[in-house]
This record gives structure tokens, C-alpha cells and sequence, in this order.
């Protein structure tokens, strides 16, 4: 009877050591799979981070190439050189030649002053700024611009072109607004410039009398024209100017991103 007891009372112990063992595999069966899991999510976050780093560099390389772009689109516009076919000049050299045209006219116009207006243009050939903005168009669409890097490096892309669409608008504008003062050289010099370069040969300046009369409404509507058309190329040439130096402070904080 007592062998019987002791029997079962051994079976009953390896029972339960039985299950003791069964129970600790399945928790460390358990807590390999939850430790695989974790390492699994931060393999795959790496990866992930290392594509969306490998993709953002090149989209950062590429709006490096567009404000380059933006940069030498300023700089013709600003310092265009006239070719026969193409004889427009550059925002800054028609805003030098519309203040030297300026000075002449409050000094009082003779043939030389006339000769000068004559071969000096006071208009650029373009004034628009037709800024490139596709790669930064193409982040806003994809919602890429929020994960491009870092919170300033967002907020720089972000202000630089808010700021280009910004002078984009005030330059058109500007432009326009520019159309008033050129309808007034329209009816007062325009005819004479127009005669002299049609048929220089007969060109007599005793036809227009009202060249030397500075008190003639013709001459005073045209001091105003040349005015109004210098302040106007003059903003725009300011415009551009901050456009260059924008576009430089943006791709040195890009660099700096791409460094790190």
C-alpha cells in the first residue's frame, strides 16, 4: 500500500515537471519570436530609412541643379549681352542708360543727347522671371517635401519658394504697370526714333521742336516716361538680385544636409 502511494506520488512529480518544461519552452518559444519581430521591424526601418535617405539626396541634388538654373536665368536677364539678332540688352544696363537719358533731359537736350537716346536703348528684352520650380512642384504633389530631412532644411525649401512666387507676382506686376510710362515714349519719342531709323539720311530733328522745349508737354510727358520706366526695371533688377542671393543661401543649407 505504501509503495503504491509513493508510486504515484512520483508519477504525479513528473508530471508536473512535465509540464513546468513544456510551459518554459513555449515562453521562450515566445519571447524569441517577439525578439525576431523587434529585429525584423528595426532591419526593415533601417532599410527603409537608407532608401528614403538614397532618394531624398537625389532630390536634393536635383533642386540643386534647378536653383542653379534660377540663378543663371537671373543673371541674363540682368546682364544680357545683344547679339544682331537678338539686340535687347539686360535690366542693368537699361536702367543705366535710362538714368544717363534721364540727366540729359533736365540739362537740356541737344544733338549729342539726342544721338545718345537714339543708340541707347532704355528698355530690357525681358523682364519675366519664369522661375524653374518642377522638382519643388513634384515634393509638394508626392508630399515628399515633409520627410526631404530636417525641420529647417523643410522650412528653408518652403520660404525660398513662397518667396519666388512672391516676386514672380510683384515682377508681372511691375512689368504691366511699366506698359503706361512705355505708351507715353509711344507718342512722344517713339515717332521720332522710328523716323531716324527708318531713313537717317533725311532725319532733321527741326521737325520735332518740341525736343528742345523742355516746358513742352511732349518733353515733360517723356522726362516722366523715362521715370516711370527706370523705377520699374529698377525693382525688378533688386528682385533679381535677392533671387541669386536666396538661391545661394538655399543650396549651402542644402549641402549641409546632404554632408550629414
Amino acid at each position: 500500500m505504501i509503495s503504491k502511494l509513493f508510486r504515484k506520488s512520483r508519477q504525479n512529480s513528473m508530471a508536473e515537471s512535465r509540464i513546468g518544461r513544456y510551459l518554459l519552452y513555449a515562453v521562450g518559444e515566445i519571447i524569441l519570436v517577439v525578439i525576431g519581430i523587434i529585429i525584423a521591424v528595426q532591419i526593415n526601418g533601417w532599410v527603409n530609412n537608407a532608401r528614403l535617405k538614397s532618394s531624398n539626396k537625389v532630390y536634393l541634388e536635383k533642386m540643386i541643379g534647378e536653383l542653379e538654373l534660377n540663378k543663371i536665368r537671373m543673371e541674363k536677364l540682368i546682364s544680357y549681352e545683344p547679339t544682331p539678332d537678338d539686340p535687347f540688352i539686360g535690366l542693368e544696363e537699361a536702367v543705366q542708360h535710362c538714368d544717363s537719358i534721364l540727366k540729359l533731359t533736365y540739362q537740356g537736350l541737344d544733338e549729342s543727347g539726342i544721338q545718345y537716346m537714339l543708340t541707347h536703348s532704355m528698355t530690357a528684352g525681358g523682364s519675366f522671371l519664369n522661375l524653374h520650380t518642377s522638382v519643388y512642384d513634384e515634393l509638394i504633389n508626392t508630399g515628399r517635401l515633409y520627410t526631404i530631412g530636417s525641420d529647417s532644411l523643410e522650412t528653408a525649401i518652403k520660404d525660398y519658394y513662397l518667396r519666388c512666387e512672391r516676386e514672380d507676382q510683384y515682377n508681372r506686376v511691375n512689368t504691366e504697370n511699366m506698359g503706361e510710362s512705355l505708351d507715353l515714349i509711344r507718342r512722344t519719342y517713339f515717332k521720332l526714333a522710328q523716323d531716324y531709323y527708318r531713313d537717317s539720311v533725311h532725319f532733321d530733328l527741326s521737325h520735332y521742336p518740341w525736343i528742345y522745349d523742355q516746358r513742352s508737354p511732349e518733353y515733360q510727358d517723356l522726362q516722366l516716361a523715362i521715370g516711370g520706366v527706370r523705377a520699374a526695371q529698377s525693382q525688378n533688377l533688386f528682385k533679381m538680385k535677392q533671387i541669386i542671393q536666396y538661391s545661394d543661401s538655399l543650396i549651402v543649407i542644402i549641402e549641409k544636409e546632404l554632408k550629414e
